[in-house]
């Protein structure tokens, strides 16, 4: 023992503990020092060898003189504060990190632990030390790969976030730059909720819980606003984390804005291949109801001119003129289903949608292409609705339905069959299922039918696409599309969504036919606004027998005719020539607010772009051509009775 206690005074007794205390700290590569505290300053009275191997000077040498000649410049004044305050009776266990400048001049750094303690009545300071120099250098080098790993996600050109409680805790420039900040620091004030749709908002809230807990998610779509205002479309996957001690979740997204809209363009130009097919078929079957329409009306006009009629002429009169009215009706269901089907811009619009329901529709539109290549039936059993796009999932029901069709020779049409089942499964799921009798697909064509541009027609024939396109709506639903095939069982494609619990609002009452009595009330005055002069003409007659009408071609003379007079309700056109109904309602806005609320527009169909954000970003009542003098009755009294 005596080589370890070198320096210490003859007189101290350690004693046995204190020696096996020493040994096992020598053992341990742990360095022990004992000073003795001292005003005119510290006074080594022992040290181990573990000290002396760990700041680098013989153990006689930091025994003479005072010790932190040894400690760096830059930590003297810590380490005189510290024996000060021992001076002064202060006890306690104290640990701090010093540099130390070894012989050979290397700098090393050591952790000191101490406690003061009397030695047989003397003040000291027992200390162990520790060599530190392996951990320092994994901090520091950990700093630096953080700095490294810091750097590159600031230069990453994809957006990188890290979200906590619905704000951004840090992200990348490319994060604030695609949602239009100029700096990360002013996107950490801005709740996520403010840039997304409540819809979404609400998802991307459950979303994080689910990350946060361990759970798994796949890429989830979102539309942001950014600070202008615009809507920038991104793709984010997201994983847990650990930020700053506390959990949070990493977001890695993409800007897909372009691609989106290259897909909405690919899924209206096959919408409209689809019905550029099915046109000889629409034809037919609009056709047929107006080929009766114009019979009926030509034998009422010769009966009317012969004059007087009894009782039965009038009742035949009556009975013809209601199946022309049924043919119109006919007509008019044939042209909705097309118009909700092939209208553009409203894909990512999503509702409560009925598999049954958007099948039969589908069925309507292919009717005259399917009924002469095979015979369609179908079973519907009690399923949930699925939130969707109901136009685009008509286009996925109909592009298998007419693929099942086309994939049967026309000389079979007899024995051809086509079943489209719809039915709910386990786990809160919609099945809807398309088979056919036919011949099958060769399995080396299967596992590429949903490739894009892949098509075993001839040239010319279809761009390859539908498949694809279905495989890309079913999968943005968050469902799938497979196929089973065989050469005698035929093929089914098999479209599984998930339901919702969500319900939309409950639909408006059908209009009666016998408008409510308005006896002793003042008759509401109505301005009636279309280019077309036999509406104008007609709505003026059939609603001057209830209201008080003025009617006019022009939007200018509309406009003159509300500076000379007050109205209670205006039925404007939405598509007019000169000046449309958006510009009528741009300037009645500006001149005359208070009649803004009060305009009902007809519109045979918001054809372009802009007539279709205009009618989303107004309030007003609309109504689709062709419609029901009881539906423009009841619209004209409940806008004119509203406040």
């Amino acid at each position: 023992m005596a080589e370890r206690t070198v320096g210490l005074p003859a007189d101290v007794d350690v004693g046995a503990l204190g020696v096996a205390l020493l040994e096992a700290a020598h053992g341990a590569r742990i360095g022990v020092a004992v000073a003795l505290i001292d005003p005119a300053g510290p006074r080594m009275l022992y040290v181990s060898d573990a000290v002396a191997d760990i700041v680098g000077w013989p153990v006689e040498e930091i025994l003479r003189g005072n010790p932190l000649r040894f400690v760096a410049p830059e930590g003297v004044a810590h380490v005189y504060e510290r024996f000060a305050k021992r001076a002064r009776g202060e006890f306690g266990q104290m640990s701090y990190e010093l540099t130390v400048i070894r012989k050979d001049g290397v700098r090393a750094p050591i952790e000191v632990t101490a406690s003061r303690a009397d030695l047989e009545g003397r003040p000291t300071v027992v200390a162990f030390v520790t060599d530190v120099s392996a951990r320092v250098t994994a901090e520091e080098e950990r700093r630096r790969s953080d700095m490294r790993f810091q750097e590159l996600v600031e230069i990453a050109p994809e957006p990188i976030g890290i979200i906590r409680d619905d704000h951004f805790v840090y992200c990348n420039p490319a994060y604030a730059a695609v949602l239009g900040y100029s700096s990360p620091q002013e996107l950490y004030a801005t709740p996520l909720a403010k840039l997304l749709p409540p819809e979404e908002a609400e998802s991307r809230r459950q979303r994080e819980r689910v990350i946060v807990e361990g759970g798994r998610v796949g890429p989830a779509t979102y539309h942001a606003r950014r600070v202008d205002g615009t809507i920038v479309i991104v793709e984010a996957t997201s994983a847990p984390c650990v930020y700053e001690g506390k959990p949070c979740v990493l977001t890695m997204a993409r800007d897909v804005t372009h691609k989106k809209m290259l897909e909405a363009q690919l899924i209206q130009a096959d919408r409209l291949a689809a019905i550029g097919t099915m046109a000889a078929g629409v034809a037919h079957e609009i056709n047929n109801p107006l080929a009766y329409v114009m019979l009926n009306l030509d034998w009422i006009q010769r009966k009317l001119s012969e004059g007087p009629h009894d009782a039965a002429s009038i009742a035949a009169l009556a009975e013809v003129l209601r199946e022309a009215y049924r043919g119109t009706q006919r007509v008019a269901g044939i042209v909705r289903e097309l118009r909700t089907f092939a209208r553009a811009g409203d894909g990512e619009s999503r509702g409560c949608v009925d598999l049954a329901r958007v099948v039969e529709s589908a069925i309507k539109i292919a009717g005259h292409e399917v009924r002469h290549r095979a015979k369609v039936t179908t079973n519907f059993e009690p399923a949930g609705p699925v939130l969707a796009n109901e136009s685009r999932l008509e286009q996925v029901v109909l592009n298998l339905l007419l693929n099942a069709c086309h994939a049967m020779p026309e000389s079979r049409a007899a024995t051809n069959a086509v079943h489209i089942a719809v039915r709910a499964e386990p786990g809160d799921r919609a099945v809807l299922e398309v088979s056919d009798n036919g011949t099958g697909i060769p399995p080396e064509v299967l596992p590429r039918i949903f490739d894009p541009f892949f098509s075993t027609k001839p040239r010319g024939v279809g761009m390859g696409l539908g498949l694809s396109i279905c495989h890309g709506i079913v999968s943005a639903l968050g469902g799938q599309i497979t196929v089973q095939s065989g050469a005698i069982e035929g093929t089914t494609f098999r479209v599984v969504l998930p339901t919702t619990e969500q319900r939309d609002d409950e639909p408006e009452v059908a209009p009666t036919s016998e408008p409510p009595s308005t006896r002793g009330q003042p008759r509401p005055r109505v301005l009636v606004v279309d280019d077309e002069v036999p509406i104008v003409n007609t709505m003026r007659e059939l609603l001057g027998t209830s209201f008080e009408v003025t009617a006019t071609t022009s939007a200018r003379d509309a406009l003159s005719a509300i500076r000379a007079a007050p109205f209670d309700v205006v039925l404007c056109d939405l598509m007019m020539p000169d000046k449309s109904g958006i510009e009528f309602y741009e300037e009645l806005q500006r001149d005359h607010p208070a009649l803004v609320k009060r305009v009902v527009f007809m519109t045979g169909g918001a054809f372009t772009a802009r007539a279709a954000e205009f009618l989303a970003s107004i309030d007003n009542r609309r109504v689709e051509k062709p419609f029901s003098l009881a539906l423009i009755e009841r619209l004209v009294r409940e806008v004119a009775t509203s406040p």
